[in-house]
């Protein structure tokens, strides 16, 4: 039985080095806090593509609440 490429570690890794390259970016785009959870789960589950997940990562706020969420082992 083969996993989901989402719930892969070398997915995981990819949306982290996204992430991680990302947040060096001035914003170009707020994520609203209400749309946080959804948001995260929508990532999770591979239903943003790359070039929209670097451009969401900008927002160090979200990045932050994101990296501890699903992050938390660093």
């Amino acid at each position: 039985m083969t996993k989901e490429y989402s719930k892969t570690d070398n997915w995981n890794r990819n949306v982290r080095t996204i992430a991680e390259h990302s947040k060096k970016f001035t914003m170009t785009r707020k994520v609203d806090t209400y749309e946080y959870e959804s948001l995260g789960e929508c990532i999770r589950s591979d239903q943003v593509p790359a070039s929209e997940i670097a451009e969401i990562f900008t927002d160090k706020t979200f990045y932050k609440w994101y990296k501890k969420k699903y992050w938390n082992d660093r």
